[in-house]
């Protein structure tokens, strides 16, 4: 599996400070998940920091042509801060039990794209985050959602948090987002692998998540001696646009 680490570095014009921000992209697309239910990814933060902008990933074939995502991003309030523990499975939900939590931030139907959001999140507790690409929501009916996961994998995966190796699982919840808010500890681990893409973004010195998001053109890539180069695995890469913006992107194989 590929996961694609970006860190975005930026001094915006007109702007005294400086701002860098950790656009954490998670990427391949790997599988389509279309029903009227969430998926996406739960963790335990090895650090604190402020997650500042979120986004639906892409891929889900029957979703090519929806505009609107859905997102929720929670805190498990119940579990162990001194070791690490796994949140209740979709047995244990459908028995009854629950995964008690505090809803950090939802974003319903609104427009796909960066969406900010500037959520605290505190080192040692456990999060997730679930959305997708949705259909128009019409009152009175249950919303599709065209999850787009990674593939199943083998092993630990891992993604960087704030600079952090952070172990990350499955999330779900058999409701859609679209529809509102996921019910009270309904949201439950799916397993340690085929995540839902929700990508993010994790600033310091700003939350004016347009500077970054502003439509821009692709100049050229370089290596780091300056050498211009095509896309390449396992070493940096720094993606100059138009703006003046740089990115330095990994993509690990």
């Amino acid at each position: 599996m590929k996961k694609l680490l970006l860190l975005l570095i930026t001094v915006p014009l007109f702007s005294f400070s400086q701002v860098n921000c950790d656009t954490v992209m998670i990427e391949p697309h790997g599988a389509e998940y279309t029903y009227e239910r969430t998926r996406g990814y739960w963790f335990r933060a090895n650090s604190s920091f402020t997650l500042s902008a979120v986004k639906a990933g892409d891929g889900n074939a029957l979703g090519v042509n929806a505009t609107n995502q859905s997102i929720e991003v929670i805190q498990f309030d119940a579990l162990n801060l001194f070791s690490d523990t796994i949140p209740l499975g979709y047995n244990d939900i459908s028995a009854g039990l629950t995964n008690p939590h505090t809803s950090l931030f939802h974003a319903q139907n609104v427009p796909l794209g960066w969406v900010t959001c500037n959520v605290n999140i505190v080192k040692d507790r456990y999060y997730a985050i679930l959305g997708a690409k949705n259909n128009t929501v019409v009152a009175g009916t249950s919303t599709k959602m065209y999850n787009s996961t990674l593939s199943s994998g083998s092993g630990v995966t891992k993604l960087m948090l704030n600079g952090d190796s952070t172990v990350f699982w499955r999330a779900a919840i058999q409701e859609s987002l679209a529809d509102g808010p996921g019910t009270q500890g309904q949201f439950f681990h799916d397993g340690p692998h085929s995540q839902g893409r929700i990508h993010t973004l994790i600033c310091t010195g700003s939350t004016n998540i347009e500077e970054f998001t502003a439509d821009k053109e692709l100049v050229k890539i370089v290596d780091q001696l300056g050498r211009e180069i095509k896309r390449t695995k396992n070493s940096p890469m720094f993606y100059i646009y138009n703006d003046g913006t740089t990115e330095k992107r990994v993509v690990i194989d």
